[in-house]
């Protein structure tokens, strides 16, 4: 299959130890202490998933006779309108981030050869809020599903979500093509995590110059005069930069479910780790509602029982760091590498540092091993529980937290009763005939206090009134005595009322960005703002002074209550909301919004038991004598260092362990060229490799042995022999010339070639 370096440009993630602490077994001593990676780069996980399905499965199987069954549009243009459908609205335009990436680093990257450009890797992003649906809310798609498409392959590889997992699962659309019928598998992630080390979407570092972000890029495809899926051709950085942003997001969804898992676990203390994720959930919701401002840091229960309990357990497990991966690969303009004539390119050397270097020279390798793009600490200073709290909010919806904010606006403040806070204001007045038309609002808190407030505020607004004595405008800031700001808030109702010189008003406030009422950091509602400017003094002067109050309801009270049964409730084992397992939206909306009376939601996914059988790239495979014990030891040796990627069925990495022993010592001797190339390449320093290394240093990890092991290594000499009898079996090609060839113009290493004799 594929491991979809989906964004073309692709990158990977960290691999296995490097950048941390030396490996004890080849630095001679006890390895020092060394942060941990948030994934396991030793262990790409199941093929298939461990529980759920993945987002793909959920928005492509339709119902027949009781059971599902895949339904993937074609052509790929059909496929994309069923995924804007689930999206919001974008001004007329897809909401979907599209690029198109002729020469890409993919694993389908040959695919197209020489029409690159005719046939581009179309790669795709979601990264916008789900459409509230008839049914619902609606699936949580935004960062969460991810395609690559090669038309002339007929393949769609596919990353997308498993929320009941809490992972990325990888996937592959084979057949795809007019005629075809389209078979969905989950892919080998023995491959795609050979890149895709961050077992998430990875992206190229800007400017993107592999894509039609690149204004020579989008020229060479514009002369094709082809429709291109109906992707822009001309594509402005904004697009590549959004669809760099979404993958970033996506690579820490790891960090933020293993922070959810085990960040709060202390198995000796089933209600204390219960509590923790309930304190998570309820910041988490303050922070939705009250337009991501930030944490509510000041509250008690942050203060006193979540933060400390939190950062111990991290201390326990993680003391020295946890090392979060990179998703981003570096850079490449790959125009100084081919002729292009006549609609086609051809790949050619260009002379760099003296030596010739390849189209994709190893540098710009997705599958070398990265360092990771930062570590996180529970240091002193470190915001480590903030980020988590802010990441796991992001695992709900828009629609979600707005179902929310109106049910707790409805009602949620029946018991908690209200808090009022005090200001003095001065109004700067400007009228039109006799009617004030503009009022400018800058308020203060009250040099004396009364007794009916908890508190002075501050204010700075610019409100207008119509003739009809309603009120529009803008409150540019309103700032309690604890430090809680917000600003951008819109006057949603107002009037005023004149009375003996005097002018009483009440304003209604939302926020700007979301339509949420307008909240505390701790998720309570502020229901109105009232104020009172005194009667002119004499000269009728346009400033005056007044009062104003900002009235605010404990409506969150509700929300807390009902987190505290959930919690209860888990502990009982009748939700596992907040269990040890991944934070589930669909779990954890169900156990919540069941505690506050809310109708349940209806969208989110399906029963398991009546999806589609799960298939993968082995399902489709012939018997392969290679695994059978009389197998010869050569056989059995490509079978370790390379049988992870290149035992499948599909032809992209190159399948030439693939069939009977017959088969595949042919396709070995087809290949030999290329193989030798990738395995000299382990005799160079790394700065001079012209082609990425094989088999890669993930793969070696895996099979404990390290990058300083392998150039010495007896298993590596033999591979070489072995393929070096193949590739020039007359020996008359000394080593030297043999690397100063161009790869890319080396014998293509092709998955089935033609048979001189039946298999053996």
């Amino acid at each position: 299959m594929v491991g979809l370096v989906i964004l073309a440009a692709a990158v990977s993630l960290v691999s296995c130890r490097q950048d941390a602490a030396p490996d004890a077994a080849s630095s001679g001593g006890t390895a020092p202490p060394s942060p941990v990676w948030v994934v396991d780069q030793r262990d790409p996980g199941a093929n298939v998933p461990p529980t759920g399905r993945s987002l793909f499965d959920h928005l492509f199987t339709k119902e027949s006779n009781g059971r599902r069954a895949y339904e993937v549009p074609f052509p790929f243009t059909a496929l994309l309108e069923a995924i804007d459908r689930e999206l919001q609205p974008a001004s007329g335009h897809s909401p979907l981030k599209r690029l198109l990436i002729p020469l890409n680093r993919s694993l389908q990257r040959v695919a197209a050869k020489p029409d690159f450009f005719t046939y581009p890797r179309a790669v795709v992003a979601v990264d916008t809020e789900s459409r509230e649906q008839p049914h619902g809310p609606g699936l949580l798609l935004k960062d969460r599903l991810f395609l690559g498409y090669q038309e002339k392959a007929g393949i769609i590889e596919v990353i997308s979500y498993n929320e009941s997992a809490g992972r990325f699962e990888f996937q592959v659309v084979t057949d795809y093509r007019p005629g075809g019928t389209p078979i969905v598998r989950y892919a080998n992630r023995a491959i795609c995590t050979v890149c895709h080390q961050n077992h998430s979407p990875i992206f190229s570092r800007p400017l993107w110059d592999e894509t039609n972000a690149n204004p020579a890029i989008a020229l060479a495809l514009r002369v094709q005069r082809r429709d291109f899926y109906g992707f822009p051709v001309q594509q402005g950085v904004d697009v590549a930069n959004a669809f760099d942003d979404a993958t970033d997001r996506a690579n820490e969804f790891a960090a933020h479910q293993l922070l959810w898992q085990e960040g709060c676990e202390q198995p000796e203390a089933p209600q204390r780790s219960a509590a923790c994720r309930a304190d998570i959930l309820r910041f988490l919701l303050q922070y939705r509602l009250s337009g991501a401002r930030g944490i509510d840091v000041l509250a008690s229960r942050y203060r006193e029982r979540l933060h400390p309990f939190f950062i111990a357990r991290w201390r326990e497990k993680w003391p020295h760091g946890l090392l979060i991966p990179d998703p981003d690969v570096k850079n490449r303009n790959p125009l100084p590498f081919i002729d292009y004539v006549g609609g086609t390119a051809t790949l050619r050397t260009v002379a760099l540092d003296g030596r010739e270097q390849p189209a994709i020279r190893s540098i710009f390798e997705p599958s070398l091993p990265r360092g990771p793009a930062a570590m996180w600490t529970a240091e002193a200073g470190s915001d480590v529980l903030d980020r988590v709290i802010a990441g796991l909010a992001q695992f709900l919806t828009d629609a979600d937290i707005r179902r929310l904010d109106e049910h707790l606006a409805r009602g949620g403040g029946q018991r908690a009763g209200e808090t009022r806070y005090g200001a003095s204001c001065r109004y700067t007045i400007r009228k039109r005939s006799a009617t004030p038309e503009r009022m400018l609002v800058h308020c203060d808190p009250p040099e004396r206090l009364e007794p009916a407030f908890a508190g002075g505020f501050a204010m700075d607004a610019v409100l207008y009134r119509s003739a009809d004595d309603s009120i529009a405008g803008t409150v540019t800031r309103l700032s309690f005595p604890d430090g809680d700001e917000t600003s951008e808030l819109d006057v949603v109702a107002g009037a005023v009322r004149v009375q003996h010189g005097e002018i009483d008003g009440r304003l209604t406030v939302a926020q700007t960005v979301t339509g949420l009422h307008a909240r505390r950091k701790d998720g309570n509602a502020v229901t109105a703002l009232t104020f009172r400017i005194h009667r002119a003094a004499p000269g009728d002067t346009p400033e005056r002074t007044g009062a104003a109050t900002a009235s605010v309801v404990l409506d969150f009270e509700k929300a807390h209550l009902a987190i505290d049964a959930v919690m209860a409730e888990s502990l009982l084992g009748t939700t596992d909301a907040l269990a040890r397992r991944p934070f589930r939206r669909a779990s954890v909306l169900a156990a919540l919004f069941g505690q506050l009376g809310m109708p349940p939601m209806e969208c989110c996914y399906i029963e398991e038991s009546s999806m589609p059988p799960l298939l993968t790239d082995g399902d489709a495979d012939e018997h392969n004598g290679i695994d059978n014990a009389g197998t010869s030891a050569d056989l059995r040796l490509f079978q370790r260092y390379c049988g992870a990627c290149h035992h499948e069925h599909e032809p992209f990495p190159p399948n030439f362990l693939h069939g009977s022993p017959g088969r595949v010592r042919e396709q070995i001797d087809h290949c030999a060229q290329r193989i030798l190339f990738r395995l000299e390449m382990w005799g160079l320093p790394p700065a001079e490799r012209p082609e990425a290394p094989m088999p890669p240093v993930v793969g070696l990890v895996r099979l404990d042995v390290t990058p300083e092991q392998w150039p010495g290594h007896s298993d590596l000499a033999k591979l070489k022999a072995y393929a070096a009898r193949s590739a020039h079996p007359d020996r008359r090609m000394p080593k030297t010339a043999w690397l100063s060839q161009d790869y890319d113009n080396l014998q293509d290493c092709l998955a089935r070639p033609a048979s001189s004799g039946p298999d053996q």
